[in-house]
């Protein structure tokens, strides 16, 4: 007691703990006597914390709580706490000194809350960042749309024919607007020509039984492949007889040299010409077929310079003592049509494969080159096969070599015939007419030209059967290589087979199998692949599986109904959103909270492992330049996640939000577009192995005409030139067959990079 305390009535104090029971325990006289000695009153024995029920409630908040003060005259009640008679008083201690195991966990646990907040704070400023952004876009993109709508109200739209099953953006985008000068992206003018293209070629389209043209493209290719053989060996024969002559180390009849004996000489020349015909007749009649309705193709180059040859040939033996070359170019025409029939035959080889693979497949999957309005973004998409005669249809399109045929054919005939005039006519010598035709015809059909595309197509017909898949053509893969960003979902990152449960951390709720079974029924019911890995460990613990129901979609996990319990199951950011203190120690493992009640009941370790396939294709997708747009429901997928496993860039991945995810999902996302290839398994490795080829095969044809076309045009005026100005010794047969061949050594290294 204090000593302000020592007038107090002892008497008083006695009467107040009569009431006490007189035992061992107390001793009142000892109580009075120490009291009347003036003992101080921090002898006593104090009150232990253990006794005391508000301890350990207080004992948390003592380091925030102010200095207590000292209160006089209160203490009187805790004497009947008081030590026993015969035990010696004892010094109090302090009661901050006290350790309290549960202060100390509460600090933990606040620690690890705030770290995990802090973790949060940065992930929601980056979302409001890339938020920010997109609106930015979105902003400008409304922006032009308001422009366009602007511009189509004043000038007043036309209609233009709609593709049956055309998508909304595809059947809104006129052609005519573009021509009226209305502002359009380079996206949506290129879709619109493409849809328009299309439109127009589908009336004259046959198709044909994907089994029979298989069978009758292969023994086409098998035949082709024999026949050019033949004419192969015919050309050498030509080329010796006609160098032959020019060199005297060169062993040759004088019978047959055409030098010294034109008629014999020319005439062995035609002979082998005419058994060439004979053997490929329907590559040189299929050119004059293309010709005559309406459709040149480079067959057609190629049968006018057979025919220019023997012109040349038999004029030399008619008109004696003509100006000009006297061997004709016999040898290079034979050379020009075996360079034709070997285009077809990788041509209809390659095609026979396309349509193997259509036959292999009773339900493929489509790849389409799709470019939708709202991103303003050309995507390469995986879907449904729309419509089953979809993919046949593009296969009998004109393809890219066709359509540049169709240009280049008539303007190099055109300008042939032309050329020719003017050599002989305008210089007075219409003899030479036959020499000059041939001479230009000869280096207008490069051989870099011929050949630009079906070795190309056989090669990555051969690597795309392989994998499962097939591609229409060189258009359809310049299609697929015009696409920037690719969708990908869960299954084509993670495979079945790739996801797996590492651990479980049973919070002591429910049983081992009973939090499985939970997990397992909310993620089921999403129609996650993660469901069925869970459901495979319930039955493999003899766990029962159970069913959810009104299961949602939450950011960052699932929310859903089974029994009478509420349960949750997500990652920990939306533990953190819920208020509910997670264990730590996780580091960089895949983790999913399960909520029953509000209560943590388990936690679930999962291990997601990239497969060797995924692997390479998600770093070939990155050579490629191309972006993943991941449509996935799987909460714990995320770009950090994939750009993590798969050793990519920041920012190679973006996930749109959750209705942005559901538009890509749906299977009528790409609608309306034409399959540019079909794929009969699963996985992102397929998937990008098809875009791989497709960019080699589009580059491989753009590169060879490019360059076959630069070789024709810069031959014919040489030629030209040349023949105007009667330089036969330049224009040997030796000579065009260098040029020939210098030109077509790199088309045929850029064919090479195709296997």
């Amino acid at each position: 007691m204090d000593r302000k305390d020592e007038t107090m009535n002892l008497e008083a104090i006695k009467a107040m703990l009569n009431d006490v029971p007189d035992g061992d325990e107390f001793d009142l006289d000892s109580i009075i006597a120490e009291v009347e000695s003036g003992t101080p009153a921090q002898a006593r024995r104090v009150t232990r914390p253990e006794a005391s029920p508000q301890a350990h409630v207080q004992v948390p908040k003592m380091p925030e709580a102010e200095p207590r003060k000292a209160v006089p005259t209160q203490k009187a009640p805790s004497a009947p706490r008081t030590a026993p008679k015969n035990r010696a008083p004892r010094k109090a201690e302090p009661e901050e000194q006290i350790p309290d195991l549960t202060a100390f966990e509460e600090a933990e646990q606040e620690e690890r809350a705030a770290r995990i907040a802090a973790r949060e704070a940065k992930a929601a400023a980056r979302h409001e960042k890339a938020a920010a952004k997109a609106a930015v876009r979105q902003a400008k993109r409304e922006a032009k749309l308001s422009a366009k709508q602007a511009a189509d109200a004043e000038g007043g739209l036309e209609d233009i024919p709609e593709r049956p099953g055309a998508s909304k953006p595809t059947a809104a985008i006129s052609s005519k607007r573009a021509a009226r000068g209305a502002k359009m992206t380079r996206k949506e003018a290129r879709a619109a020509r493409i849809a328009a293209e299309q439109a127009e070629e589908e009336e004259e389209i046959q198709l044909r039984d994907p089994a029979q043209a298989q069978r009758a493209f292969k023994r086409r290719a098998q035949g082709l492949s024999v026949r050019s053989i033949i004419v192969l060996i015919l050309a050498v024969a030509a080329t010796y007889l006609s160098l032959a002559p020019s060199f005297d180390v060169l062993p040759l009849p004088v019978a047959l040299d055409v030098l010294e004996n034109p008629t014999i000489g020319i005439g062995v020349l035609l002979l082998l010409q005419f058994i060439a015909l004979f053997v490929g007749i329907d590559v040189f009649g299929m050119g004059f077929y293309n010709l005559l309705h309406g459709m040149p193709d480079r067959a057609s180059l190629v049968s006018f310079a057979i025919l220019a040859a023997l012109l040349h040939g038999a004029s030399i033996i008619v008109f004696d003592n003509q100006s000009g070359v006297q061997i004709p170019y016999l040898a290079v025409s034979i050379l020009l049509l075996y360079a034709a029939m070997r285009e077809e035959r990788g041509r209809f080889a390659a095609r026979a494969r396309a349509y193997q693979a259509i036959c292999s497949a009773e339900q493929p999957a489509a790849i389409y080159s799709h470019y939708d309005a709202e991103d303003d973004a050309c995507r390469a998409v995986k879907g449904p096969l729309h419509a089953e005669k979809a993919f046949l249809v593009e296969m009998e399109r004109s393809d890219t070599v066709d359509r540049f045929s169709m240009i280049y054919v008539p303007v190099a005939l055109a300008a042939s015939i032309v050329f020719a005039l003017l050599a002989s006519v305008g210089r007075g010598e219409p003899i030479r007419f036959f020499w000059a035709f041939s001479a230009v015809l000869s280096v207008s059909a490069p051989l870099g030209l011929i050949c630009a595309f079906g070795a190309s197509y056989k090669n990555v017909s051969r690597r795309l059967l392989a994998s499962g898949a097939a591609i229409a053509g060189a258009r359809q893969a310049n299609l697929l290589r015009g696409t920037e960003e690719v969708v990908l979902t869960e299954n084509d990152l993670f495979p079945s087979g790739s996801i797996s449960l590492e651990s479980l951390q049973n919070m002591g709720r429910l049983s081992d199998d009973k939090v499985l079974a939970c997990a397992a029924a909310l993620s089921d019911a999403a129609g996650l692949e993660l469901g069925r890995v869970l459901t495979d460990a319930t039955r493999e613990r003899y766990g029962v599986t159970l069913a959810a129901r009104n299961v949602q979609q939450v950011e960052g996990g699932l929310a859903g109904e089974i029994g009478t319990s509420r349960v949750v199951l997500g990652t920990a950011a939306l533990m953190v959103k819920m208020g509910i203190r997670i264990p730590s120690g996780q580091g960089e493992q895949v983790c999913s909270y399960l909520v029953v009640d509000n209560a943590l009941a388990g936690v679930l370790t999962l291990r997601y492992q990239p497969t060797k396939h995924t692997y390479r294709a998600m770093r070939m997708m990155r050579r490629m330049h191309m972006n993943a747009v991941l449509a996935v429901r799987d909460f714990n997928i995320s770009p950090a996640m994939i750009e993590a496993e798969f050793d990519l860039r920041r920012g190679f991945a973006d996930q749109p939000d959750p209705a942005s995810v559901a538009r890509l999902l749906n299977p009528d996302y790409s609608n309306g577009d034409a399959p540019a290839a079909i794929l009969t398994r699963e996985g992102a490795g397929a998937f990008l192995q098809v875009l791989r080829y497709a960019d080699k095969l589009a580059g491989a044809v753009r590169s060879a005409l490019t360059l076959g076309a630069f070789a024709g045009i810069c031959g014919m005026l040489i030629v030209a030139y040349l023949v105007s100005q009667n330089a036969a010794d330049a224009l040997p047969v030796m000579n065009i067959l260098l040029y020939l061949l210098l030109w077509y050594i790199p088309v045929l290294i850029i064919t090479q990079q195709t296997h």
